[in-house]
């Protein structure tokens, strides 16, 4: 599932390649994807609007176009975005087409999952889904004084916490354990019993493990430089710090690996 880096990697390449271009053309083959407006509005308003700007919240990427409309598309599990030749043959799962300057920007996405919307950019703050994000984790203002407060007061476990898109946008299960790692905290340890330094060190795993993902996606299109102990999950299940072997559990009702020596 695309989590935050993936996103962010998808809404750079888009700022870079589409940035000024113009939508002449837009084909839905799938009309489950659009969920607001109507198809035909849809097509009907996209028609002819010029790319403003590409943006990110959380999960959602955000497209402004000309004449104040905005265009977020959630990728959902399988959702992607590939820029492709007018005349490339299309991949079986692609759901929307738009026709660019000679070039074609297209959703695939097997499970169906995604959607888009098309909105007045002044609204855009009151669709459900963005108006209930939490704290941008890249962001400067997501400073340790800021993650103080978020963490004051709560409950539960960890893990559950930084799932949790009200608090923190954009962090998935796979990243979830790999900050738990770098942090070295047990993803089921109680949030109340952070002392000072393990919240310190759990900002600074949030933010170094989100950039160092997003650098090693835009550098190689993959994920797997970004994450040590999600590569040592793949391949023969040891921590790559002590060498033991990861323990698998179920927490937050999401699979979850960690190392027991080195998390606490």
């Amino acid at each position: 599932m695309p989590e935050l880096p993936d996103v962010e990697t998808l809404a750079r390449m888009l700022r870079r390649r589409t940035t000024g271009s113009r939508i002449h053309r837009v084909r839905i083959l799938s009309p489950a994807t659009i969920r607001s407006p109507a198809p035909r509005t849809f097509v009907r308003l996209m028609r002819g609007r010029r790319i403003e700007r590409v943006g990110r919240r959380g999960k959602y990427l955000l497209i402004d176009l000309h004449g104040a409309l905005t265009l977020i598309i959630h990728l959902r599990m399988t959702g992607d975005l590939a820029i492709a030749p007018a005349d490339a043959p299309l991949h079986p799962h692609t759901r929307v087409l738009f026709a660019l300057d000679g070039e074609e920007l297209r959703f695939v996405d097997q499970r169906r999952f995604g959607h888009m919307d098309l909105l007045p950019a002044a609204r855009v703050d009151r669709l459900s889904g963005l108006r209930r994000l939490g704290e941008e984790p890249l962001a400067r203002r997501f400073t340790l004084d800021r993650f103080r407060g978020l963490l004051r007061g709560r409950r539960g476990m960890l893990k559950a916490l930084l799932l949790r898109q009200d608090l923190v946008a954009g962090i998935g299960n796979l990243y979830a354990d790999e900050i738990l790692f770098q942090a070295r905290l047990r993803p089921a340890r109680p949030v109340e019993s952070l002392r000072p330094p393990d919240v310190a060190r759990l900002h600074g795993a949030i933010r170094a493990v989100l950039r160092r993902a997003t650098d090693g996606l835009a550098r190689s299109g993959s994920g797997k430089a970004a994450a040590t102990l999600l590569d040592a999950r793949g391949r023969e299940g040891a921590c790559p710090r002590c060498g033991r072997a990861l323990a698998a559990a179920r927490v937050a009702g999401r699979g979850t690996y960690y190392c027991r020596s080195c998390q606490r």
